[in-house]
């Protein structure tokens, strides 16, 4: 009998010393608490920034300095912090439209707050705010807005282009006009550029170029660089059609790095129908090229 005890008291502490052998290596994990965050409100100063328009499709989120990661808009987010911390808010963009390539819009100033956060409990920024930051360069703006009797908007087509430009009033983003790139069966390549002898774009700053379009046929958007008795082309990206508006951030940055022979850029647009098809039209608006 004395033994059977010995035997039940052993196999006791054993099973003790297993559970908290357990308890130490598996630890309770900490209860969370939760940053909801649903919406951004994006502003600008029209008549020196233009349109406020934005295509932010995610939230990049910092809590006392630390990147807890990228989060597709509305989001909810574990925070395994507690008490009273700052948090930093950074629009999230697809460069060049690509889901693949997110990116925290370098053009645009983000949100600092403080905030308490409580475990098992969720703070809510419902709509945090944005801005570009202040001293931006604005190389080209152009919403079409202009009175184009004497020639008015700041494109032209090129010698290449079998078609011309058109201001269109009825099929517009915003605003009154947008401008209207139409190629038919005819006159089947239609390209514009910015007028002007080109713009100086410095390396090593980030160049973006922001645009809304919307098209059947797909275009592409390129930089011409402007040699001594030539140009360039340099073809950037081929967008496909898109039957709705859509807005797009196009990164210049690396096409200018590496044409370093290059002072002057200029931006194009060209489309080309194929054999077989009678037409492709394209509307832009709000073309913006900014640099920091």
């Amino acid at each position: 009998m004395h033994s059977l005890r010995t035997v039940f008291y052993l196999f006791f502490v054993a099973f003790a010393l297993t559970v908290q052998s357990c308890n130490i290596i598996n630890p309770a994990e900490p209860q969370p608490a939760y940053l909801e965050v649903n919406h951004v409100a994006v502003s600008s100063n029209y008549p020196n920034q233009g349109s406020n328009s934005n295509k932010v499709k995610d939230v990049w989120v910092y809590v006392n300095n630390q990147y807890l990661g990228t989060f597709e808009l509305p989001a909810k987010i574990p925070v395994l912090e507690s008490g009273s911390k700052q948090v930093i808010l950074l629009p999230g963009i697809y460069e060049n439209g690509i889901a693949a390539t997110r990116s925290a819009y370098p053009l645009y100033k983000g949100y600092t707050t403080t905030l308490n956060f409580m475990p098992g409990q969720t703070t809510i920024v419902d709509t945090f705010p944005v801005s570009y930051f202040p001293a931006l360069s604005y190389t080209w703006y152009e919403d079409f807005e202009k009175d184009t009797s004497g020639g008015g908007i700041s494109m032209e087509t090129t010698s290449n282009s079998l078609a011309g430009l058109a201001i269109d009033s009825t099929i517009v983003f915003e605003g009154q006009r947008s401008l209207r790139l139409e190629a038919t069966s005819a006159n089947y390549i239609i390209e514009a550029t910015s007028v002007n002898d080109g713009y100086y774009l410095a390396r090593g700053k980030d160049i973006y170029l922001e645009l809304n379009y919307k098209c059947n046929h797909a275009f592409t958007v390129g930089l011409k660089g402007i040699l001594s008795n030539d140009t360039r082309n340099i073809p950037v990206i081929l967008f496909n059609p898109s039957i709705d508006w859509n807005k797009t951030y196009i990164n210049l940055s690396k096409f200018v790095n590496a044409n370093f022979d290059i002072a002057k850029f200029k931006v194009y647009f060209y489309m080309q129908l194929a054999s077989g098809e009678s037409s492709g039209t394209l509307y832009i608006d709000n073309v913006k090229l900014i640099s920091n």
